[in-house]
């Protein structure tokens, strides 16, 4: 089991995040989304961007039965069911049913660090209670409901719909969240193979990524007279630059293979102050209509560039 980074005078706080999953419409096969939720712009921590429900492990959190210290997984699943069902309202009934899926650490360079499992979470179709009457609707599948204080906005897109509208500049979203639905898309492509696809690409992907074994990702952030980037253990210059972290190939063991994977994300000097946030998005209102026309908020202000690209000078 991958460990959490080793203290330091920075040293960053456990958190965990949710991929909620479903089948986008009932036909067999059917592609895959997941929910994305935009933080308040008022946030301290990755302020206005889309991101995967999650905090915080709290004390409650790391406590086990017989009041001894939890495990860090089993911690980190509690809360990951904790905050998915404040911030959107989804109820988890077993936490064993969280895939685990990624291990993100936050640059040793920053201020304020988080330590974050991911996890995949299955919103598989209700089923047929056995025992009803034939004629017995469904019971309705389970339905987001946003807090109205840390997240708005909810999307549901696929992986490979949200990466096309970030590289499009219309979809905010933090680098590790891009990275992890670049892993994301390339599982539901290699999931497509498998003989249960057809019938539920769903149930498909959950059996795949359960075989995956996360390794701690450390980024490495630097900056100089031309902008601010967020550079990848996967990036050939990796080694070269200041900061913790080892070099390493992809963000799993037992994963797919991300075809020109993101290997940093920069940030021009001339736009560090970031665009202006639209009215409606600054107001932080639950009542606005979601849809993605209506709520991937500010033009993203990174530009990445990708294992095919010409190499970076630092």
């Amino acid at each position: 089991m991958p460990g959490h980074a080793a203290p330091t005078s920075n040293a960053p706080l456990g958190a965990a995040t949710v991929l909620v999953l479903r089948a986008a419409d009932s036909t067999p096969g059917a592609d895959i989304e997941v929910l994305l939720v935009r933080r308040s712009h008022r946030a301290s921590f990755m302020a206005n961007a889309y991101v995967f429900p999650g905090g915080r492990v709290d004390a409650v959190d790391a406590v086990d039965a017989a009041g001894g210290t939890a495990e860090l997984l089993v911690a980190a699943r509690r809360a990951a069911a904790r905050e998915l069902s404040e911030e959107v309202g989804l109820q988890v009934g077993d936490i064993e049913q969280l895939v685990y899926f990624a291990h993100w650490i936050t640059p040793s360079a920053e201020p304020k660090r988080f330590d974050t499992e991911f996890f995949l979470w299955p919103l598989f179709p209700p089923r047929r209670d056995p025992n009803a009457p034939p004629d017995a609707p469904l019971a309705p599948p389970p339905q987001v409901q946003i807090d109205g204080r840390e997240v708005f906005d909810p999307l549901w897109l696929s992986p490979a719909a949200a990466l096309e509208k970030y590289h499009a500049g219309t979809l905010n979203l933090p680098p590790p969240t891009a990275s992890t639905l670049e892993d994301l898309a390339a599982e539901i492509t290699a999931a497509r193979q498998h003989p249960d696809a057809a019938e539920s690409l769903l149930h498909a992907v959950i059996g795949r990524c359960a075989k995956r074994r996360p390794l701690p990702t450390l980024p490495k952030f630097f900056a100089d007279d031309s902008g601010l980037a967020i550079v990848m253990p996967w990036d050939p210059q990796y080694p070269e630059l200041p900061g913790e972290g080892s070099p390493q190939p992809a963000l799993a063991e037992n994963a797919a293979v991300v075809p020109r994977r993101i290997r940093r994300c920069l940030l021009k000097l001339e736009s560090a102050a970031g665009p202006a946030v639209p009215a409606a998005a600054a107001a932080d209102s639950p009542r606005r209509p979601s849809g993605v026309g209506a709520s991937t908020g500010a033009v993203v202000p990174w530009t990445v560039e990708r294992a095919e690209d010409e190499p970076a000078r630092s």
